[in-house]
């Protein structure tokens, strides 16, 4: 009934333009190179999709999340009704009702890019075969990584008055998680924002890439490390229970 009652708040702010405009510009994207891919690299098309998507991801997701986060919080803010909705409902209860109502977006982004990728291939002809287990680990990937930021994108949403410090934290995560691809390995994996590149589906082994050689040739589908993905989804939901207790400990 609490969450009949919130998407019913949403049902005007036409919040799912957002995601639907993220990953509209994510597919113009990563359509232009492959109108020159040649027989040889539609043969890898679905592994260069899942490579390229897992990076493009660590810019674009941040800022989605940001956005929508900031977008659905407003209401309550803006309007400073907390106190009088604490009066019908459970702090920690609307709390996980607005953080369900946001998720929902990220599931349907996250699913979506799966569409997006399935469509390309037809549309470009790509020739590798389809692997459902790529598509599935991909789908697992983005929600479990996207709902730990949008944790946090919930949390500063709610605590803060000006929506300029939420949207500013998710445009210097989505920098942060673009360069941290570049970091160390032991470093790399304190930065959250970075482990959508970090349970990409396909890569690249550099190392064995000679100079000037064509990088598709040498990219490969990578085994999914699901015990580290188990202790990340382990960890993240430590975090979220940490960042509910601190918004309950919040005055209003």
């Amino acid at each position: 009934m609490a969450y009949k009652a919130e998407i019913q708040k949403q049902r005007c702010r036409k919040v799912w333009i957002v995601p639907l405009g993220f990953l509209t510009v994510l597919t113009l994207w990563v359509s232009v190179p492959m109108f020159h891919f040649t027989a040889q690299d539609l043969t890898r098309g679905y592994q260069w999709l899942f490579y390229q998507i897992s990076l493009l991801n660590a810019i674009f997701v941040p800022m989605m999340l940001a956005v929508t986060a900031s977008r659905l919080c407003d209401m309550e803010i803006k309007g400073n009704t907390l106190k009088l909705l604490y009066t019908l409902e459970k702090t920690g209860r609307f709390y996980d009702i607005k953080f369900l109502a946001e998720a929902r977006y990220l599931l349907l982004f996250s699913f979506g890019e799966v569409l997006v990728i399935l469509l390309l291939g037809k549309l470009f002809h790509i020739t590798e075969p389809v692997r459902l287990l790529p598509f599935g680990e991909h789908f697992l990937a983005v929600s479990a990584v996207g709902a730990v930021l949008l944790s946090f994108q919930h949390l500063l949403s709610l605590m803060s008055d000006n929506q300029i410090l939420p949207l500013c934290a998710g445009l210097a995560g989505s920098f942060l998680g673009l360069f941290s691809m570049y970091f160390p390995r032991a470093v790399n994996l304190c930065i959250v924002w970075g482990y959508f590149s970090i349970f990409s589906v396909s890569g690249i082994n550099w190392g064995q890439v000679p100079e000037g050689a064509d990088y598709n040739d040498y990219m490969q589908y990578l085994d999914f490390p699901l015990p580290g993905f188990l202790l990340f989804s382990a960890v993240g939901i430590l975090l979220y229970l940490f960042e509910k207790g601190i918004f309950m400990r919040k005055e209003v």
